[in-house]
């Protein structure tokens, strides 16, 4: 374990390195402070409170979903840079298997969407608390919408995470990562005509339809997303680190 862990702790420096890293959390938190400023300067702070104001900067329908599109950069940048850079070889023959490797990979990737997303969620609820009515601060919702944004941006991350090891190749994982999440919408609104489209991904990952008892089709539930999502995110792993053990590198 102590070994695995020095691995993470590798990854990590490498993203601390980059001035992308540093450049994600200053976007999050200008958004973040922009946001209230506005709010509290507008008449928009006649009809939004604190609680609203979180929401709109963590949740999928807000700004949260710029959390998705610095996941796919981020996933793509550390999965294929090794081998754009040749340094893949250098961590393969060390005293560690490729699935320890890949797998440092993947859990540094989700503790950096986390620690962003927890740092964003910090900023948004001191200039709430700051700037904005906390009579109705809703402690219970913003969680759950952090929750929801978190879950979704892993199963993003988990896909990219697939694709950077399919492709080897940045620009093409992060272009199939944007034309995905920018065609989403379209994807789900065209198959959820079809009974076997509550199979499919997208229509189970925003798990915020649930919220106000409804679904993102008849019949569907909140369990019943949550093993679809559990399935796909085990597939896209088992495809990846499959790949990853038999390719030639």
């Amino acid at each position: 374990m102590s070994n695995f862990m020095k691995l993470v702790q590798n990854e990590a420096q490498k993203l601390y390195k980059k001035k992308s890293f540093f450049i994600a959390y200053a976007i999050m938190a200008i958004m973040a402070i922009a946001a209230a400023i506005i709010i509290n300067q507008t008449v928009l702070r006649e009809n939004m409170g604190a609680t609203d104001y979180v929401n709109l900067i963590l949740g999928l329908d807000g700004f949260g979903s710029i959390f998705v599109l610095i996941a796919i950069i981020f996933t793509a940048s550390i999965v294929t840079i090794e081998h754009q850079l040749g340094t893949i070889k250098f961590l393969l023959i060390r005293a560690h298997s490729r699935s320890t490797i890949l797998a440092s990979k993947y859990v540094t990737l989700i503790l950096y969407i986390i620690a962003l997303m927890l740092f964003t969620a910090i900023i948004a609820l001191v200039m709430g608390v700051l700037l904005l009515d906390t009579s109705n601060l809703s402690m219970t919702l913003v969680l759950k919408n952090i929750g929801n944004t978190l879950l979704y941006t892993t199963v993003y991350a988990t896909l990219m995470f697939m694709f950077g090891v399919l492709t080897r190749s940045m620009g093409a994982t992060i272009g199939i990562g944007l034309v995905l999440n920018f065609t989403e919408g379209i994807f789900v609104m065209l198959l959820s005509r079809y009974e076997w489209a509550k199979y499919t991904l997208f229509l189970n990952t925003n798990l915020s339809a649930y919220s106000n008892g409804g679904a993102p089709m008849e019949g569907m539930t909140i369990g019943f997303s949550s093993i679809m999502i559990v399935l796909y995110m085990a597939l896209f792993l088992a495809i990846s680190f499959t790949v990853f053990n038999k390719r030639d590198i």
